[in-house]
Order: C-alpha cells, then structure tokens, then sequence
C-alpha cells in the first residue's frame, strides 16, 4: 500500500553494519547523510520523522585507527534533529574451528614471515597429526579461473584452526525491538528497515500483517535482497552508487567541529 494525500508519518531503521559492508565499505561514499539516502528511494509523501542507526563502538585491535575513524563519522549523523544512535557491543573472542578450505599446501603463505607449509601430517598444538588437504577439490571450484571457494561444510580430513573474531552484538535485537514497539505505539504509519538480515523477517511481517503498517525493505547495494525478506516487507528498494554520491554531508558540518575523515 501507497499512501495518497497528507504526508505520511515514517521511521527509519538502519543497521549500520549491514549498511555499511552492504554499500560503503571500499568506496568513496562512506561520509553518508543517512537521512538523506533514505528519502531518496522513498515517494515523495513519505516524511521521515525520526531515524533510529544500530551499530556499535568497533574495536582497534585489528586496525588501531578505526575507532576514531567511526567516532569522527557518528558526529555527523548525530547533529541532524530526526537521527538517534543506538549502541550494541563487539565481543571478542577465539573460537577454534574445522576449515572448510585451507589451499595452502605447497604454497607461500605471509603469517608472519613468508612460508611454505610442506605437503603431509602436521601436528597442531600437541594434537594428533593431521593431513593438509592438497589442491582444489573438483566441487569447490569458483569461476573460470578454478579458485577455491568455501562449501559451508568441513572437509573430512579438516585441519582445526583457532581464529580471532569479531562479533557485533545487539544491533539486531534492538533494531527488532525499537520497531516492534514504535509500531505497537502508533509512532508511524510507514517504516523502513535498511538492511539485509534474515533475522529481522518475523518483527518485520509482525509490522506488516498485524499492525497493518507498511514496511520498505531498503537492502545495501552490493547484495541481492534475501528471499525472506523479500516476502516479509511491503515494498523492496536497493541502494544504488547514484544514491550514495547524492547522500553525502558537506566535507565540513556548519555549526560543528564536524569535518570529513581523510581519504573518505
């Protein structure tokens, strides 16, 4: 349903990291004005009323600068009156785990000088030997030129691995939650929800077919739309390049020590 006549009271929910690997992450496009790229793809009518960005304070383990980086970025959205930040968590954490791919047998790998891991049984961490697996499996084939790519399933004779990661904890759940309850409390007649995550299906058709509120599902360019989603919004829209050149703040924010990032 499109609404005719009277402006329609609208909120936006962005989750930033979705929107951010979506659409942003190695382009020149990441000094973006997130109420501006959502008015965009919308009709004209829609008035956006108040928009709510899920993310989270990133860590500099890995990359020392990016917290300044993404505190330097938040001041820009949080000087527009309709923007509200909301906060999750990076959680930390080493995780050992069977890999589904290691093509790395016979060949130069940089951790932390240059190797090269010999073909045969190697002992991880005083465990039993375990053989690398060799070369690309017929199944596990990616494009014309044969490279690897994953199956989601380990191999049998998989080496263990631990890794480092980083997981982004709570966007969701707030996002979820912040659009359950402004729904319930007539806070808008039209959401949008920036994102491509299966997880938010069930509060968007709660929205959809309980409420009756019209949902747009905008998905970060780079992805196509998941299925579910698809069938759970109202209306589907993609970010395009256009959309993010034309969303962007001024390099310097009048009336605060806001100014673009270099190399943004």
């Amino acid at each position: 349903m499109l609404f005719q006549g009277a402006d329609v009271r609208t909120r936006v929910y962005v989750d930033g990291f979705n929107l951010y690997y979506g659409a942003l992450k190695g382009t020149p496009f990441k000094w973006l004005d997130p109420v501006l790229l959502t008015s965009l793809p919308l009709p004209p009518k829609y008035e956006i009323e108040r928009l709510r960005y899920f993310t989270a304070r990133v860590s500099g383990k890995f990359d020392p600068q990016a917290p300044a980086r993404q505190r330097d970025y938040l001041k820009a959205p949080a000087t527009l009156a309709e923007v509200e930040i909301h906060y999750g968590r990076f959680l930390a954490k080493t995780a050992w785990r069977p890999l589904a791919n290691l093509p790395v047998a016979g060949r130069r790998i940089d951790a932390p000088r240059p190797v090269t891991l010999p073909r045969g049984d190697h002992r991880v961490l005083g465990g039993r030997p375990q053989r690398l697996p060799v070369g690309v499996y017929p199944d596990r084939r990616g494009g014309n030129d044969g490279a690897p790519r994953g199956s989601g399933k380990p191999i049998p004779d998989a080496v263990i691995a631990e890794f480092h990661t980083m997981e982004e904890k709570g966007s969701d759940v707030n996002l979820a939650a912040h659009l359950l309850n402004d729904a319930w409390q007539d806070l808008f007649e039209a959401a949008v929800v920036i994102s491509n995550d299966t997880d938010l299906v069930v509060p968007i058709r709660m929205v959809t077919k309980e409420r009756k509120r019209p949902v747009f599902v905008v998905c970060p360019g780079r992805w196509q739309i998941a299925p579910q989603l698809r069938q759970a919004a109202s209306h589907v829209r993609h970010i395009r390049p256009a959309m993010l050149r034309a969303a962007q703040f001024p390099d310097a924010l009048a009336g605060a020590a806001t100014v673009k990032p270099v190399g943004w």
